[in-house]
């Protein structure tokens, strides 16, 4: 399922089930004097050039990247120019939009790398004809990205550009991109806070920067109220990121977001030189941590929410955090991370994840000094702004225990009622997963009919489910702890308010210990008879043992033992899931199940999971003691 296909039919769908926020009275009077007069003035400075030149060339893996793209640019000159799409399924629209945006970063970028003209004409070519299209779409995130490409274009080939061509593109940018933002902004009719909001100033900034000219009043004039609208409305926006830099949907969002903070930030900060304290927001400078954290040892992400299953994504503005805040440890994370999915980031299509972006990656790179080494992130945190808790027993081992843990709230924008949940890694395999989203096309997905579909329902997640229904969707849950103790890591959440009426309380802790186990305690306190189900949605083979007491778990030739710890008379069995013909299917998809009828008395769920080999001891502690040395 391809992430451009499911972020533009979103536009078209319920928006009032969003959090909302509208720009309040005119644009803050702001001053751009400082604007420099030279192009390029945007990301990158030609002054920036030969040092970036240098690391190319004494660096190999800068070397590689290069490469790469250097082959991909090559491609683009024996194709076509981008045709115009005309007005179809908002899908095709943001595909032709990224395309173009792709086309026109990697063969400006690699011009100013290279000074090869060939990649200069191309991308002027792109440019022209795109300026002469009848409409950059109405779908606002086609615009937004269309108008991004155009601005960086504009900026970075305006020294090769005749006057001719600089006048055309210049006022395709101002009608047919700024122009339908500023008409937004001016009616107060934007109600957004997710990540549109992110690319729609992000996008809006770049342009408006690209075509200033400190010597025409009107255009200035322009630029400064597009900036008196963004400069706050992103600054608004970021403060999601607060206080420790988790981002509430998920990591496939958190990259659309984050790369357009970064052009919003780095283009301000290079035409203007201040971003006005957007890059000091609070948590901003720690949000890469969260994406470290939500990919495991596969370079798999947790991912829960509208999130693709179990696919992470490039994330270039990686580097240009590691290098603007000196956080070595975060290159050499996005180094490995490129390493290890190189062939997978090549067999992406372009629209695809952030993959339009990997230009700016090679610049952003190679603009940092290289560290020997880093310091470890740890191996134990959680974030107080989405509540998710992330534990792994190393940070170079493919076969490592790993734990991703969601509490939070269940209304986040793409989020599912899926509290409680967790997905893990162990033995080079991912053995509880997450389905991710449903296909956006699906009737009324973000309207009434969401909770109808097994994906966003709580049956489908790796949690309790109570009277075989979904939970509270107002839902909160709260990470009570995570840390490491000794050889040991745990983390406990409070899920008390997620089954209003039926649970008056539920604790769940999810625990590695001594590096090769994981138990998943629930201690749970009816509020009335309930009947309680324990789900581990897995792909793996499972065979039960005769008694229900223990699983075997297989798959690609690696086999865990699950052994049911509490209570004494439970037993696993197995469900598949049952689905409407108009749902994305689940193949090889198992529910590992344990049921507890009408229970009334408080009672502890405990499963263990561990390499079958290894021994089964374990000494059961109430959650309360979790944690104490």
């Amino acid at each position: 399922m391809k992430l451009n296909l499911l972020c533009s039919i979103l536009l078209c769908l319920v928006v009032a089930s969003l959090p909302a926020y509208s720009q309040q009275g005119p644009p803050v009077p702001t001053s751009l004097k400082t604007l420099k007069a030279v192009h390029p003035r945007l990301i990158i400075l030609d002054s920036q050039i030969p040092a970036i030149k240098r690391n190319i060339a004494a660096d190999a893996f800068a070397k590689k990247q290069f490469d790469s793209m250097r082959v991909r640019a090559e491609f683009l000159l024996s194709q076509p120019v981008s045709p115009y799409s005309p007005k179809g399924p908002r899908g095709q629209e943001l595909s032709s939009a990224r395309e173009i945006l792709e086309h026109i970063l990697t063969l400006s970028g690699m011009y100013r790398l290279s000074g090869d003209k060939r990649f200069a004409d191309r991308a002027v070519a792109e440019m022209t004809s795109a300026a002469q299209f009848p409409t950059w779409y109405a779908n606002l995130l086609a615009n937004s990205e269309f108008t991004a490409a155009m601005g960086i274009g504009y900026d970075w080939m305006y020294p090769v550009l005749t006057p001719q061509q600089r006048a055309l593109i210049r006022d395709a940018i101002e009608k047919k991109g700024i122009g339908p933002f500023t008409r937004h902004m001016d009616r107060k009719d934007f109600h957004l806070r997710n990540n549109w909001a992110d690319v729609f100033y992000g996008s809006a900034t770049v342009a408006a920067l690209a075509i200033a000219d400190p010597e025409d009043k009107a255009s200035m004039e322009l630029a400064e109220k597009v900036v008196g609208y963004t400069r706050p409305g992103m600054k608004w926006i970021m403060e999601l990121f607060a206080p420790d830099g988790g981002f509430d949907e998920g990591p496939i969002y958190w990259g659309y977001a984050t790369i357009y903070n970064v052009l919003y930030i780095a283009s301000m900060d290079s035409a203007v030189g201040t971003d006005f304290g957007a890059s000091t927001m609070p948590g901003f400078e720690e949000t890469p941590t969260y994406l470290i954290q939500a990919t495991g040892p596969l370079f798999t992400s947790a991912n829960f929410g509208d999130a693709r299953p179990e696919v992470a994504s490039p994330s270039p503005q990686i580097y240009w955090f590691a290098n603007r805040f000196h956080r070595p440890a975060y290159m050499v994370q996005q180094r490995l991370f490129e390493d290890h999915m190189r062939h997978k980031i090549a067999a992406m299509p372009v629209h695809d994840g952030l993959k339009r972006f990997n230009m700016l990656g090679i610049f952003w790179y190679a603009s940092a000094p290289q560290p020997k080494s880093a310091p470890s992130l740890p191996l134990v945190q959680s974030f107080a702004r989405t509540q998710q808790a992330y534990m792994r027993t190393s940070w170079n081992d493919p076969k490592a225990w790993y734990i991703g843990f969601k509490a939070g709230e269940a209304g986040v924008s793409h989020g599912h009622l899926d509290l409680g949940s967790f997905v893990m890694d162990g033995l080079g395999e991912r053995w509880a997963v997450d389905l991710g989203s449903e296909s956006y096309s699906v009737p009324e997905y973000f309207g009434k009919k969401r909770w109808n579909y097994f994906r966003t329902q709580t049956r489908s997640h790796n949690t309790l489910l109570v009277d075989n229904e979904n939970e509270d969707r107002n839902g909160i849950a709260d990470i009570l702890f995570a840390k490491k103790v000794g050889t040991n890591e745990y983390s406990v959440a409070d899920l008390d308010k997620v089954y209003k009426g039926k649970l008056e309380a539920w604790k769940r802790g999810i625990a590695i210990l001594h590096g090769n186990r994981v138990v998943v305690q629930d201690e749970v306190a009816p509020a009335k008879p309930v009947d309680i189900i324990w789900n581990f949605q897995t792909r793996s083979e499972v065979e039960i043992a005769p008694d229900g007491r223990t699983a075997i778990l297989s798959q690609n030739g690696v086999r865990i033992k699950a052994t049911i710890l509490e209570p004494a008379k439970a037993h696993f069995s197995t469900s598949v899931a049952q689905i409407t013909p108009e749902e994305t299917a689940n193949p090889g998809l198992t529910d590992l199940i344990i049921e507890r009828r009408q229970t009334s008395e408080p009672e502890t769920i405990a499963v263990m999971f561990s390499d079958p080999q290894q021994s089964q001891s374990f000494h059961l502690k109430k959650l309360a003691d979790w944690g104490n040395k």
